[in-house]
């Protein structure tokens, strides 16, 4: 499926989800160097502040049983993690004995996309490689892509049109015509590298393969117990709220300045998927902006009536902790550049939750 390219950063962050040890590439290591930068919001949220208890009554909140995740890695887990390893590195070597594009075969191409009589840079791309049968630039139902290359020659420039979905994530282009040029530059077959000790060596920072299997084993455990931490949390936070009773409704004022506070916190992740913020918010959520500001104002009453009642806190000692991680991990020059990026009210806010739910989680059983 044709992609936007800024999509391509989501799937970069996706390789490199596994940082740690000798078990990342370094080339994994160059990627993460350049994606440390964080662009600052320049619209802060204003908080809603609203009496808890009289809009929200707790329900049952100790006690209560959850179904906790498997930590367990399994040798196949971490035969997967040396596949997307060879992956990362495979090359492609062009095939010179022929000129004549054949099904399954592997092409480096470019490709222009023209949109309402303007070629569309978003959805136009150079000497990039695609295997014939995945549909990489398949949008259309319709069209088969691939299929009209078949045939194609060397250096031929095939043209291609198409609609895009009405449905499409991308809804600048939904539902609109657009023609499509892809130039063959070559045939190619694809070289997947070999993994072995000499390999290992050159291109991680562990000297065996043995040793790099220990540690995607011991980061995979450490990444499974995080997502094990999360489900639990957000299993316990589900059984929680289903225990709520709501009194009142909110008043009109703070439902609309808390559709502007989603709308502050959701604008650059709905501009990065080319989306108004509305029916981001509607489609990864399933439900309206208001009826979102309204489910957020439930969750934040809730939390200051558990947060009351567990007697939980944020010392300056963790608030400090969590500021020299964003400097140490995530490559803040400094406190000053972590606070002009994340105001200090909004690290405690994530550590008064990160703390109220381990201490929920302490009194639950988790099956």
């Amino acid at each position: 499926m044709i992609k936007r390219k800024i999509f391509i950063a989501t799937a970069l962050l996706a390789t490199m989800c596994m940082v740690g040890g000798c078990a990342t590439s370094k080339s994994g290591e160059k990627a993460a160097e350049a994606t440390t930068e964080v662009a600052a919001t320049t619209e802060q949220t204003t908080p809603v502040e609203l009496n808890a208890s009289e809009y929200v009554k707790l329900g049952q909140y100790e006690g209560l049983t959850i179904k906790g995740s498997s930590t367990k890695v399994t040798e196949q887990e971490i035969e997967d993690k040396i596949d997307e390893l060879a992956e990362e590195y495979t090359a492609y070597k062009e095939i010179t004995s022929r000129d004549t594009v054949q099904k399954g075969d592997y092409l480096n191409i470019d490709y222009a996309t023209t949109i309402d009589g303007k070629e569309n840079e978003d959805y136009s791309d150079s000497s990039i490689d695609i295997h014939l049968g995945e549909g990489n630039l398949n949008v259309d139902d319709d069209v088969d892509i691939d299929e009209k290359l078949v045939g194609s020659k060397v250096g031929q420039e095939v043209e291609v049109e198409f609609t895009f979905p009405e449905s499409y994530e991308d809804t600048s282009v939904a539902g609109k015509k657009c023609q499509m040029i892809v130039t063959i530059n070559a045939i190619e077959k694809e070289v997947v590298p070999e993994i072995t000790d000499s390999f290992i060596k050159k291109n991680t920072d562990c000297s065996t393969l043995k040793e790099y299997k220990q540690q995607v084993r011991k980061d995979l455990i450490s990444d499974k117990k995080t997502e094990a931490q999360q489900n639990n949390e957000d299993a316990l936070w589900t059984k929680i709220m289903e225990n709520v009773t709501q009194i009142k409704e909110f008043p009109e004022y703070a439902v609309k300045q808390e559709v502007k506070n989603v709308k502050i916190e959701n604008k650059e992740m709905a501009e990065y998927f080319g989306m108004s913020i509305s029916d981001f918010i509607e489609q990864y959520n399933d439900m309206s902006i208001e009826e979102y500001a309204k489910d957020s104002l439930k969750r934040q009453c809730v939390q200051d009536l558990l947060v009351e009642a567990k007697n939980v806190t944020v010392t300056d000692e963790e608030l400090n902790k969590e500021i020299q991680y964003y400097i140490d991990e995530l490559g803040y020059k400094d406190k000053k550049d972590v606070l002009d990026t994340m105001p200090e009210e909004e690290i405690r806010s994530e550590l008064l939750y990160t703390n109220l739910m381990t201490a929920l989680l302490k009194d639950t059983k988790i099956q």
